[in-house]
Protein backbone atom coordinates (compact mmCIF):
# COMPACT_ATOMS: atom_id res chain seq x y z
CA UNK A 1 0.00 0.00 0.00
CA UNK A 2 2.98 2.45 0.77
CA UNK A 3 4.80 1.56 -2.21
CA UNK A 4 1.46 2.36 -4.08
CA UNK A 5 0.68 5.57 -2.23
CA UNK A 6 4.23 7.13 -3.07
CA UNK A 7 4.30 6.03 -6.78
CA UNK A 8 0.96 7.92 -6.69
CA UNK A 9 3.13 11.04 -5.36
CA UNK A 10 5.65 10.23 -8.38
CA UNK A 11 3.19 10.35 -10.95
CA UNK A 12 1.76 13.58 -9.61
CA UNK A 13 5.33 15.36 -9.19
CA UNK A 14 6.21 14.23 -12.76
CA UNK A 15 3.28 15.75 -13.80
CA UNK A 16 3.64 19.39 -12.08
CA UNK A 17 7.26 19.11 -13.72
CA UNK A 18 5.95 18.37 -17.18
CA UNK A 19 3.31 21.24 -16.89
CA UNK A 20 5.85 23.75 -16.39
CA UNK A 21 6.69 26.46 -19.11
CA UNK A 22 9.48 26.75 -21.12
CA UNK A 23 11.01 29.72 -19.47
CA UNK A 24 12.17 27.93 -16.33
CA UNK A 25 14.48 25.64 -18.70
CA UNK A 26 18.03 26.20 -18.87
CA UNK A 27 18.77 24.97 -22.09
CA UNK A 28 20.26 21.97 -24.18
CA UNK A 29 23.55 20.84 -22.23
CA UNK A 30 26.31 22.31 -24.31
CA UNK A 31 29.89 20.60 -23.41
CA UNK A 32 32.31 22.98 -23.33
CA UNK A 33 36.10 22.30 -22.27
CA UNK A 34 37.81 23.83 -19.86
CA UNK A 35 39.06 27.13 -21.18
CA UNK A 36 42.60 27.54 -21.62
CA UNK A 37 44.57 30.79 -21.92
CA UNK A 38 46.39 31.34 -25.47
CA UNK A 39 47.81 35.09 -24.87
CA UNK A 40 49.60 36.71 -22.22
CA UNK A 41 50.77 38.79 -20.46
CA UNK A 42 49.61 41.56 -22.48
CA UNK A 43 46.42 40.54 -24.97
CA UNK A 44 43.40 41.93 -26.06
CA UNK A 45 40.17 42.17 -28.54
CA UNK A 46 40.47 38.30 -29.98
CA UNK A 47 38.74 36.62 -33.02
CA UNK A 48 38.40 33.38 -33.43
CA UNK A 49 37.86 31.33 -36.77
CA UNK A 50 37.65 27.19 -37.18
CA UNK A 51 36.67 25.02 -40.74
CA UNK A 52 35.60 21.37 -40.45
CA UNK A 53 38.56 19.62 -40.40
CA UNK A 54 39.66 20.47 -36.69
CA UNK A 55 41.92 23.52 -37.68
CA UNK A 56 41.16 27.14 -35.44
CA UNK A 57 42.82 30.03 -35.69
CA UNK A 58 42.69 32.61 -33.13
CA UNK A 59 44.16 36.55 -33.50
CA UNK A 60 44.77 39.02 -30.85
CA UNK A 61 45.82 42.52 -30.47
CA UNK A 62 49.18 42.52 -28.45
CA UNK A 63 52.93 43.74 -28.24
CA UNK A 64 56.35 42.17 -28.71
CA UNK A 65 59.75 43.60 -28.17
CA UNK A 66 62.82 43.46 -30.28
CA UNK A 67 65.74 44.46 -28.59
CA UNK A 68 65.43 48.05 -28.17
CA UNK A 69 61.97 48.64 -29.69
CA UNK A 70 58.28 48.20 -28.87
CA UNK A 71 55.73 46.94 -31.70
CA UNK A 72 52.25 46.67 -31.41
CA UNK A 73 51.18 43.25 -33.12
CA UNK A 74 48.61 41.26 -34.67
CA UNK A 75 49.48 38.00 -32.81
CA UNK A 76 48.33 34.42 -34.30
CA UNK A 77 47.82 30.59 -32.79
CA UNK A 78 47.16 27.80 -34.72
CA UNK A 79 45.38 24.87 -33.44
CA UNK A 80 44.75 21.14 -34.45
CA UNK A 81 42.72 18.58 -32.87
CA UNK A 82 43.60 20.24 -29.68
CA UNK A 83 47.37 20.61 -30.01
CA UNK A 84 48.31 24.60 -30.64
CA UNK A 85 51.37 26.66 -31.89
CA UNK A 86 53.35 28.80 -29.55
CA UNK A 87 51.72 32.17 -30.28
CA UNK A 88 53.56 34.43 -33.32
CA UNK A 89 53.34 38.28 -34.68
CA UNK A 90 52.30 37.74 -38.08
CA UNK A 91 51.90 41.86 -37.96
CA UNK A 92 53.89 44.36 -36.42
CA UNK A 93 53.59 47.86 -36.65
CA UNK A 94 56.85 50.14 -34.38
CA UNK A 95 56.02 52.30 -31.25
CA UNK A 96 57.11 55.65 -32.31
CA UNK A 97 57.80 58.25 -29.63
CA UNK A 98 56.38 56.08 -27.21
CA UNK A 99 52.52 56.59 -29.06
CA UNK A 100 50.91 52.81 -29.27
CA UNK A 101 48.13 52.49 -31.45
CA UNK A 102 45.74 49.82 -30.80
CA UNK A 103 45.29 46.49 -33.60
CA UNK A 104 41.93 45.76 -34.00
CA UNK A 105 41.27 43.06 -36.36
CA UNK A 106 38.33 40.15 -37.88
CA UNK A 107 38.78 36.79 -39.14
CA UNK A 108 36.93 34.95 -41.31
CA UNK A 109 36.85 31.90 -43.75
CA UNK A 110 36.26 32.76 -47.64
CA UNK A 111 34.39 30.48 -49.95
CA UNK A 112 37.34 28.70 -50.68
CA UNK A 113 37.90 27.36 -46.84
CA UNK A 114 41.03 30.10 -46.19
CA UNK A 115 41.48 32.89 -44.14
CA UNK A 116 40.13 36.12 -44.45
CA UNK A 117 40.97 38.98 -41.90
CA UNK A 118 41.19 43.02 -41.72
CA UNK A 119 43.12 44.61 -39.39
CA UNK A 120 43.61 48.55 -38.25
CA UNK A 121 46.74 49.78 -37.66
CA UNK A 122 47.90 52.59 -37.12
CA UNK A 123 44.98 54.07 -38.09
CA UNK A 124 43.67 52.16 -41.36
CA UNK A 125 41.66 49.08 -42.11
CA UNK A 126 43.27 46.88 -44.12
CA UNK A 127 42.63 43.34 -45.66
CA UNK A 128 44.96 40.36 -46.03
CA UNK A 129 44.54 36.88 -46.55
CA UNK A 130 46.30 33.45 -46.27
CA UNK A 131 45.81 29.58 -46.90
CA UNK A 132 44.44 28.23 -43.38
CA UNK A 133 46.98 25.09 -43.83
CA UNK A 134 49.65 27.53 -42.56
CA UNK A 135 48.54 30.75 -41.30
CA UNK A 136 51.19 31.36 -38.33
CA UNK A 137 53.89 32.19 -40.88
CA UNK A 138 53.97 35.70 -41.51
CA UNK A 139 54.86 34.75 -45.67
CA UNK A 140 51.61 33.05 -46.00
CA UNK A 141 49.68 36.34 -45.61
CA UNK A 142 49.50 38.55 -48.76
CA UNK A 143 50.15 41.85 -48.82
CA UNK A 144 47.64 44.36 -47.01
CA UNK A 145 45.26 45.96 -49.39
CA UNK A 146 44.10 49.36 -47.47
CA UNK A 147 40.11 49.91 -47.18
CA UNK A 148 39.63 52.95 -45.07
CA UNK A 149 40.48 56.63 -46.43
CA UNK A 150 40.27 58.64 -42.43
CA UNK A 151 41.27 57.84 -39.06
CA UNK A 152 39.70 54.32 -38.20
CA UNK A 153 39.02 52.25 -35.02
CA UNK A 154 36.71 48.89 -34.75
CA UNK A 155 36.06 46.78 -38.03
CA UNK A 156 33.76 44.24 -38.53
CA UNK A 157 34.12 41.01 -41.53
CA UNK A 158 31.44 38.64 -42.99
CA UNK A 159 31.54 35.81 -45.70
CA UNK A 160 28.11 35.62 -46.99
CA UNK A 161 26.47 32.25 -48.62
CA UNK A 162 27.60 32.98 -51.83
CA UNK A 163 31.21 33.96 -50.55
CA UNK A 164 31.12 37.41 -50.81
CA UNK A 165 33.37 39.70 -48.37
CA UNK A 166 31.72 42.62 -46.01
CA UNK A 167 33.45 45.16 -44.62
CA UNK A 168 32.10 47.11 -41.89
CA UNK A 169 34.51 49.70 -39.75
CA UNK A 170 34.41 53.06 -37.64
CA UNK A 171 36.31 55.85 -38.56
CA UNK A 172 36.13 59.66 -37.70
CA UNK A 173 34.78 62.30 -39.97
CA UNK A 174 36.12 65.46 -40.05
CA UNK A 175 35.00 68.60 -38.19
CA UNK A 176 31.38 70.26 -40.07
CA UNK A 177 31.81 73.84 -39.44
CA UNK A 178 28.32 74.28 -41.02
CA UNK A 179 26.76 72.19 -37.92
CA UNK A 180 28.30 73.57 -35.06
CA UNK A 181 25.56 72.11 -32.37
CA UNK A 182 25.80 68.62 -33.56
CA UNK A 183 25.99 66.30 -30.47
CA UNK A 184 29.14 64.65 -31.09
CA UNK A 185 30.65 66.72 -34.38
CA UNK A 186 33.46 65.11 -35.37
CA UNK A 187 32.97 61.46 -34.00
CA UNK A 188 32.48 58.23 -35.91
CA UNK A 189 30.41 56.41 -38.45
CA UNK A 190 30.16 53.02 -39.44
CA UNK A 191 31.77 52.80 -43.23
CA UNK A 192 31.31 49.78 -45.55
CA UNK A 193 32.62 48.33 -48.41
CA UNK A 194 32.34 44.46 -50.35
CA UNK A 195 34.17 42.76 -52.56
CA UNK A 196 32.62 39.77 -55.00
CA UNK A 197 35.71 38.49 -56.06
CA UNK A 198 37.39 37.24 -52.68
CA UNK A 199 39.31 40.56 -51.94
CA UNK A 200 40.86 41.06 -55.81
CA UNK A 201 38.89 44.32 -56.19
CA UNK A 202 36.31 46.29 -53.60
CA UNK A 203 33.22 48.34 -54.20
CA UNK A 204 33.28 52.15 -53.32
CA UNK A 205 33.30 53.31 -49.28
CA UNK A 206 29.48 53.69 -47.95
CA UNK A 207 28.64 55.64 -45.27
CA UNK A 208 25.79 53.52 -43.48
CA UNK A 209 25.67 55.37 -40.41
CA UNK A 210 25.71 59.17 -41.78
CA UNK A 211 25.09 60.14 -37.73
CA UNK A 212 25.13 63.34 -35.59
CA UNK A 213 26.12 61.73 -32.18
CA UNK A 214 28.71 59.41 -33.43
CA UNK A 215 28.60 55.69 -34.37
CA UNK A 216 30.48 52.47 -33.10
CA UNK A 217 30.83 49.03 -33.03
CA UNK A 218 29.48 47.48 -36.21
CA UNK A 219 27.79 44.36 -36.44
CA UNK A 220 27.21 42.29 -40.41
CA UNK A 221 24.58 39.77 -40.59
CA UNK A 222 23.47 38.47 -44.26
CA UNK A 223 20.78 36.28 -44.37
CA UNK A 224 20.88 32.13 -45.36
CA UNK A 225 17.39 32.54 -47.02
CA UNK A 226 17.36 35.53 -49.29
CA UNK A 227 20.01 38.43 -49.91
CA UNK A 228 19.19 40.80 -46.61
CA UNK A 229 22.25 41.76 -45.49
CA UNK A 230 21.71 44.12 -41.79
CA UNK A 231 24.16 46.23 -39.89
CA UNK A 232 23.72 47.30 -36.61
CA UNK A 233 25.80 49.63 -34.23
CA UNK A 234 25.79 51.80 -31.32
CA UNK A 235 24.85 55.22 -31.37
CA UNK A 236 25.91 58.08 -29.03
CA UNK A 237 29.46 57.29 -27.25
CA UNK A 238 31.96 57.97 -29.58
CA UNK A 239 34.40 55.88 -27.01
CA UNK A 240 37.85 56.59 -29.84
CA UNK A 241 36.88 60.22 -29.39
CA UNK A 242 35.42 60.16 -26.11
CA UNK A 243 33.14 62.17 -26.57
CA UNK A 244 29.03 62.03 -26.43
CA UNK A 245 26.12 60.31 -24.78
CA UNK A 246 24.60 57.47 -25.72
CA UNK A 247 21.31 57.81 -27.71
CA UNK A 248 20.18 53.97 -29.17
CA UNK A 249 21.02 51.63 -31.78
CA UNK A 250 21.62 52.44 -35.59
CA UNK A 251 19.90 49.70 -38.35
CA UNK A 252 20.74 49.42 -41.88
CA UNK A 253 19.39 47.02 -44.62
CA UNK A 254 20.33 46.18 -47.96
CA UNK A 255 18.05 43.82 -50.43
CA UNK A 256 20.75 42.73 -52.40
CA UNK A 257 23.69 41.82 -50.12
CA UNK A 258 25.42 45.38 -50.11
CA UNK A 259 25.15 46.75 -53.21
CA UNK A 260 22.70 49.14 -52.19
CA UNK A 261 21.69 50.35 -48.69
CA UNK A 262 18.44 52.02 -47.14
CA UNK A 263 18.85 55.30 -44.97
CA UNK A 264 20.06 54.30 -41.75
CA UNK A 265 17.60 54.27 -38.83
CA UNK A 266 17.89 54.52 -35.15
CA UNK A 267 16.17 51.91 -32.42
CA UNK A 268 14.93 53.43 -29.67
CA UNK A 269 12.87 52.11 -26.71
CA UNK A 270 10.96 53.48 -23.56
CA UNK A 271 12.54 51.12 -21.54
CA UNK A 272 15.72 52.57 -21.47
CA UNK A 273 18.25 53.37 -23.76
CA UNK A 274 19.78 50.54 -26.42
CA UNK A 275 23.38 49.62 -26.27
CA UNK A 276 25.61 47.21 -27.68
CA UNK A 277 23.70 45.25 -30.22
CA UNK A 278 23.62 42.29 -32.27
CA UNK A 279 21.30 41.03 -34.91
CA UNK A 280 20.32 37.92 -36.81
CA UNK A 281 18.35 35.26 -38.11
CA UNK A 282 17.13 31.97 -36.97
CA UNK A 283 16.52 28.93 -38.79
CA UNK A 284 12.37 30.13 -39.23
CA UNK A 285 13.50 33.17 -41.22
CA UNK A 286 12.60 35.17 -37.93
CA UNK A 287 14.90 38.24 -37.03
CA UNK A 288 16.07 38.93 -34.22
CA UNK A 289 17.69 42.06 -32.80
CA UNK A 290 19.47 41.88 -29.03
CA UNK A 291 20.94 44.96 -26.62
CA UNK A 292 21.42 46.08 -23.33
CA UNK A 293 20.22 49.36 -21.74
CA UNK A 294 22.36 51.89 -20.12
CA UNK A 295 19.92 52.26 -17.55
CA UNK A 296 19.37 48.67 -15.74
CA UNK A 297 21.03 45.75 -16.19
CA UNK A 298 18.23 44.10 -18.29
CA UNK A 299 19.49 42.45 -21.93
CA UNK A 300 16.15 42.87 -24.53
CA UNK A 301 15.64 41.60 -27.99
CA UNK A 302 13.08 42.50 -30.92
CA UNK A 303 11.67 40.02 -33.00
CA UNK A 304 10.49 40.94 -36.83
CA UNK A 305 9.10 39.00 -39.39
CA UNK A 306 9.11 41.41 -42.26
CA UNK A 307 13.44 41.56 -42.25
CA UNK A 308 13.66 44.44 -39.97
CA UNK A 309 10.93 47.04 -41.47
CA UNK A 310 8.84 46.61 -38.02
CA UNK A 311 9.54 45.31 -34.86
CA UNK A 312 8.13 43.45 -32.19
CA UNK A 313 8.19 45.34 -28.22
CA UNK A 314 11.57 45.00 -26.66
CA UNK A 315 11.40 41.95 -23.94
CA UNK A 316 13.96 41.36 -21.71
CA UNK A 317 15.96 38.12 -21.79
CA UNK A 318 14.70 36.00 -18.06
CA UNK A 319 17.48 35.21 -16.15
CA UNK A 320 20.70 37.52 -17.55
CA UNK A 321 21.85 40.65 -15.68
CA UNK A 322 24.38 42.65 -18.17
CA UNK A 323 27.91 43.98 -16.59
CA UNK A 324 27.92 47.12 -15.08
CA UNK A 325 27.71 49.78 -18.14
CA UNK A 326 30.60 51.92 -15.72
CA UNK A 327 33.06 49.30 -16.79
CA UNK A 328 35.00 49.98 -19.66
CA UNK A 329 32.90 51.39 -22.64
CA UNK A 330 34.37 48.59 -25.12
CA UNK A 331 32.35 45.47 -24.53
CA UNK A 332 30.49 43.80 -27.52
CA UNK A 333 27.97 40.39 -27.66
CA UNK A 334 28.70 38.12 -30.30
CA UNK A 335 26.00 35.86 -31.84
CA UNK A 336 26.08 33.07 -34.42
CA UNK A 337 23.54 29.83 -35.53
CA UNK A 338 24.38 26.51 -35.52
CA UNK A 339 23.09 23.56 -38.25
CA UNK A 340 19.24 23.34 -36.52
CA UNK A 341 18.68 27.37 -37.35
CA UNK A 342 19.50 27.95 -33.43
CA UNK A 343 21.43 31.16 -32.54
CA UNK A 344 24.00 31.11 -29.95
CA UNK A 345 24.87 34.27 -27.77
CA UNK A 346 27.61 35.13 -26.21
CA UNK A 347 27.94 37.92 -23.48
CA UNK A 348 29.66 39.16 -20.24
CA UNK A 349 26.81 39.72 -17.48
CA UNK A 350 26.99 39.76 -13.83
CA UNK A 351 27.44 37.19 -11.32
CA UNK A 352 26.97 39.25 -8.33
CA UNK A 353 27.19 43.49 -7.63
CA UNK A 354 31.17 43.05 -7.72
CA UNK A 355 31.79 39.34 -10.01
CA UNK A 356 31.05 38.88 -13.72
CA UNK A 357 31.20 36.22 -15.38
CA UNK A 358 30.81 35.06 -19.38
CA UNK A 359 27.40 33.75 -20.20
CA UNK A 360 26.30 31.51 -23.16
CA UNK A 361 22.60 31.75 -24.32
CA UNK A 362 20.67 30.18 -26.85
CA UNK A 363 17.20 31.28 -28.93
CA UNK A 364 15.72 28.17 -30.40
CA UNK A 365 13.24 29.78 -32.31
CA UNK A 366 10.59 30.36 -29.64
CA UNK A 367 12.16 31.17 -26.86
CA UNK A 368 15.43 31.97 -25.01
CA UNK A 369 17.73 28.76 -22.96
CA UNK A 370 20.14 29.26 -20.71
CA UNK A 371 22.06 31.71 -19.44
CA UNK A 372 24.79 28.71 -18.97
CA UNK A 373 27.44 30.15 -17.15
CA UNK A 374 30.99 29.39 -19.18
CA UNK A 375 33.83 30.81 -17.03
CA UNK A 376 34.37 32.76 -14.18
CA UNK A 377 37.73 33.32 -12.17
CA UNK A 378 37.53 36.76 -10.60
CA UNK A 379 39.27 38.94 -13.53
CA UNK A 380 37.13 40.53 -15.97
CA UNK A 381 36.02 39.25 -19.16
CA UNK A 382 35.32 41.05 -22.36
CA UNK A 383 34.93 41.31 -26.02
CA UNK A 384 33.44 37.26 -26.55
CA UNK A 385 33.58 35.96 -30.05
CA UNK A 386 32.46 32.97 -31.32
CA UNK A 387 32.81 30.99 -34.46
CA UNK A 388 30.91 27.67 -35.76
CA UNK A 389 32.52 25.12 -37.47
CA UNK A 390 30.86 21.63 -38.77
CA UNK A 391 27.46 23.23 -37.85
CA UNK A 392 27.20 22.37 -34.31
CA UNK A 393 30.81 22.84 -32.78
CA UNK A 394 31.40 26.23 -30.96
CA UNK A 395 33.95 27.98 -30.99
CA UNK A 396 34.63 31.18 -28.47
CA UNK A 397 37.26 33.64 -27.47
CA UNK A 398 37.45 36.36 -25.04
CA UNK A 399 40.01 38.71 -23.38
CA UNK A 400 40.45 39.21 -19.53
CA UNK A 401 41.53 42.54 -17.44
CA UNK A 402 43.00 41.81 -14.59
CA UNK A 403 41.24 44.44 -11.90
CA UNK A 404 44.22 46.60 -10.50
CA UNK A 405 44.17 47.65 -13.78
CA UNK A 406 40.48 47.87 -15.63
CA UNK A 407 41.30 51.24 -16.52
CA UNK A 408 44.54 51.07 -17.51
CA UNK A 409 45.53 49.35 -20.58
CA UNK A 410 49.07 50.23 -20.64
CA UNK A 411 49.88 48.41 -17.06
CA UNK A 412 47.36 45.65 -17.76
CA UNK A 413 48.30 42.23 -17.57
CA UNK A 414 45.20 41.20 -20.15
CA UNK A 415 44.74 37.47 -21.46
CA UNK A 416 43.13 35.90 -23.70
CA UNK A 417 41.22 32.37 -23.35
CA UNK A 418 39.72 30.10 -25.77
CA UNK A 419 37.06 27.38 -25.12
CA UNK A 420 35.01 24.85 -27.31
CA UNK A 421 31.41 23.61 -26.59
CA UNK A 422 29.53 20.75 -28.57
CA UNK A 423 25.79 21.45 -29.54
CA UNK A 424 23.26 18.75 -30.59
CA UNK A 425 22.68 20.16 -33.79
CA UNK A 426 23.16 17.45 -36.70
CA UNK A 427 26.63 17.87 -37.89
CA UNK A 428 27.29 19.16 -41.86
CA UNK A 429 30.68 19.37 -43.57
CA UNK A 430 31.47 22.39 -45.12
CA UNK A 431 32.44 22.18 -49.06
CA UNK A 432 34.51 24.64 -50.37
CA UNK A 433 34.19 26.72 -53.73
CA UNK A 434 36.50 25.26 -56.34
CA UNK A 435 39.57 27.73 -56.85
CA UNK A 436 40.02 29.84 -60.28
CA UNK A 437 43.56 29.01 -61.82
CA UNK A 438 46.33 31.32 -61.15
CA UNK A 439 44.63 33.69 -58.54
CA UNK A 440 45.80 36.96 -58.70
CA UNK A 441 47.16 37.88 -55.28
CA UNK A 442 45.26 41.31 -53.46
CA UNK A 443 47.00 44.25 -53.71
CA UNK A 444 45.62 47.88 -53.04
CA UNK A 445 46.22 49.80 -56.84
CA UNK A 446 46.02 52.68 -53.87
CA UNK A 447 48.57 51.46 -51.67
CA UNK A 448 49.78 53.26 -49.97
CA UNK A 449 47.98 56.31 -50.31
CA UNK A 450 44.06 56.68 -49.33
CA UNK A 451 41.67 56.44 -51.81
CA UNK A 452 40.25 59.47 -53.60
CA UNK A 453 36.63 59.73 -52.64
CA UNK A 454 34.86 62.52 -51.21
CA UNK A 455 34.86 63.12 -47.05
CA UNK A 456 31.33 62.52 -45.74
CA UNK A 457 29.04 64.95 -44.36
CA UNK A 458 27.08 63.83 -41.46
CA UNK A 459 23.67 63.95 -41.93
CA UNK A 460 20.32 63.27 -39.48
CA UNK A 461 19.39 59.81 -39.88
CA UNK A 462 16.21 58.85 -40.48
CA UNK A 463 14.14 58.52 -36.82
CA UNK A 464 11.28 55.82 -36.39
CA UNK A 465 9.18 56.14 -33.56
CA UNK A 466 10.22 54.47 -30.77
CA UNK A 467 8.56 51.06 -30.03
CA UNK A 468 5.92 50.52 -27.27
CA UNK A 469 6.78 49.42 -23.75
CA UNK A 470 6.06 45.66 -22.23
CA UNK A 471 3.12 46.04 -21.04
CA UNK A 472 2.41 46.58 -17.74
CA UNK A 473 -0.05 43.64 -16.92
CA UNK A 474 2.23 41.36 -18.99
CA UNK A 475 4.34 39.12 -16.05
CA UNK A 476 7.92 39.46 -16.54
CA UNK A 477 9.67 36.30 -17.70
CA UNK A 478 11.79 35.48 -14.88
CA UNK A 479 9.48 36.36 -12.54
CA UNK A 480 6.67 34.27 -13.53
CA UNK A 481 9.33 31.54 -13.90
CA UNK A 482 10.37 32.22 -10.22
CA UNK A 483 7.04 32.14 -9.07
CA UNK A 484 6.26 28.30 -11.00
CA UNK A 485 10.12 27.35 -9.54
CA UNK A 486 8.54 28.52 -5.84
CA UNK A 487 5.19 26.15 -6.84
CA UNK A 488 6.92 23.27 -7.81
CA UNK A 489 8.95 23.40 -4.51
CA UNK A 490 5.97 23.95 -2.71
CA UNK A 491 4.26 20.83 -4.21
CA UNK A 492 7.59 18.55 -4.09
CA UNK A 493 8.11 19.69 -0.32
CA UNK A 494 4.19 18.28 0.26
CA UNK A 495 4.40 15.18 -1.59
CA UNK A 496 7.39 14.44 0.58
CA UNK A 497 5.21 14.42 3.31
CA UNK A 498 2.34 13.05 2.45
CA UNK A 499 4.34 9.73 1.30
CA UNK A 500 6.19 9.70 4.64
CA UNK A 501 3.03 10.20 6.67
CA UNK A 502 1.36 7.39 4.58
CA UNK A 503 4.47 5.04 5.03
CA UNK A 504 4.17 5.84 8.74
CA UNK A 505 0.43 5.05 9.40
CA UNK A 506 0.77 1.61 7.22
CA UNK A 507 4.12 0.55 9.15
CA UNK A 508 1.89 0.63 12.45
Amino acid sequence: MSRRILGMGLVLLWSLAASLPAATAQGVVVRWERPIRLGEPFAWFPDVVADDAGRVVVVWAGGVRRGPDRYDALMLRFGVNGRWSDPVDIYAGRIEEGRSYAVRNAIALDGFGDLVLTYKHPDAVYFTRAPIARPNAALSWAPPWRLSNTPAYYTELLVDAEGNLHVAWTALVPMDPQQPDLPCNGCSDVFYRQSWDNGQTWSPIVNLSRSPWGSMKPFLWASERERWLYAVWQEGYDTWAGRGSPVGVGLARSADRGRTWEAPRLITATVGTPQQPVIGEDGKGQLLLIWRTVEDDRLYFQRSSDHGATWSAPQSIPGFRTRPWRHPPFDAYDLAADRAGRLHLVAVGAISEETVGLFHLMWDGDRWLGPDLVWADGQFPEWPRLAVSEGRRLHLVWFERDPPHLFDSDAGQYTVWYTTGLTDAPPVTRIPRPRPPSPVPGRDTALPHPYPSPEPTPTLPVIPTAPAELPVEQPKPDREALGLLMILAFAIAGLTGLGWWAARRLSR
